[in-house]
């Protein structure tokens, strides 16, 4: 390389100050352990979308009327059970003012690992109770989005998840790796969310954070996820090269004091990316940035 016949006291310098690490980071890092610490993260991703609960396995979502909702693989059925596995009415689901009831119709089906038989309750919010029930490689849960309640239907063996190879990317740069400041709403204040069901609903900020790219200085509101802040957004590569409903991001909270470091290369998809049985949030509209983010996941399938 060029740089092999410069003068030691350049090379010096250029490991010193330059060295492939990031100026603007805040936390020194070199390139190399960079791409190490993304990569560990995107093979995590990986691992976490091909779970149990991850994202690929998702077979359905379909929601609940108030009283008696069958379920099952017939075309009488409620709550449509959509596979080959199976064949007939796997049981009943009753919503009873706010309270999920399950009646299994064959044997063999588990709640949390244990046989259930007859009705037996399976959500009820006031008791953090939300049970995963079995019955061979499906699975199934209830979600609750605003008022409405809904059975999330998973399949163990589903196509999308011996049919994945992986999320397509930008090259890992430092350069994405950025620092910010952190600017505390005081009070905390409330931002409004909707999702892709239409659903529009308050959630807490506790601030927001800022940042300079391309000589510009741009805000991102954050939500609170314990020790770190969660960010939804949309770019200039969004509906082109990146998903077009956006994309998220997690950054730490700062220790002490207002910075924290946004690295752009670890923003991913939302689960609607992977499946149509998401319910995923949108950006707010202040989170939509006039700049392009190549760093990150790129768009995947055609949902």
């Amino acid at each position: 390389m060029a740089f092999r016949y410069l003068n030691l006291v350049f090379v010096l310098s250029f490991f010193l100050f330059g060295c492939g690490k990031s100026s603007k980071s805040g936390h020194e890092i070199d390139a190399a352990a960079h791409q190490s610490e993304v990569e560990e993260w995107y093979q995590n991703r990986v691992i976490s979308l091909k779970k149990e609960n991850g994202w690929l396995n998702l077979i359905g979502l379909e929601w609940l009327k108030e009283g008696s909702n069958s379920f099952g693989t017939d075309s009488t059925a409620s709550v449509r059970l959509n596979t080959d596995k199976f064949q007939g009415m796997l049981g009943d689901f009753t919503l009873e003012q706010g309270k999920v009831f399950f009646s299994p119709s064959v044997a063999g089906i588990m709640a949390d690992s244990a046989s259930i038989e007859g009705k037996t309750l399976i959500f009820d919010e006031e008791q953090k109770l939300n049970a995963n029930l079995q019955y061979q490689t499906l699975r199934w849960t209830i979600i609750k989005r605003a008022d409405a309640y809904g059975v999330r239907i998973r399949d163990l063996e589903s196509p999308a998840v011996m049919d994945f190879h992986g999320i397509e990317r930008y090259p890992v740069d430092l350069a994405w790796r950025l620092k910010a400041k952190f600017v505390p709403y005081v009070p905390q204040k409330d931002i409004m969310i909707t999702n892709v069901l239409g659903q529009t609903t308050p959630n807490p900020s506790p601030g927001y954070l800022e940042f300079e790219k391309e000589g510009k200085t741009f805000r991102i509101d954050a939500l609170d996820a314990e020790d770190e802040l969660y960010l939804i957004i949309a770019d200039q590569t969004s509906g082109a090269e990146t998903y077009g409903a956006g994309r998220y991001l997690y950054v730490k909270k700062p220790v002490e004091g207002d910075e924290v470091i946004i690295d752009f290369n670890k923003a991913y998809n939302p689960p609607c990316v992977f499946t149509p049985f998401a319910t995923c949030p949108l950006p707010p509209k202040q989170n939509i940035l006039e700049l392009a983010i190549e760093a990150g996941e790129k768009t995947y399938g055609d949902h």
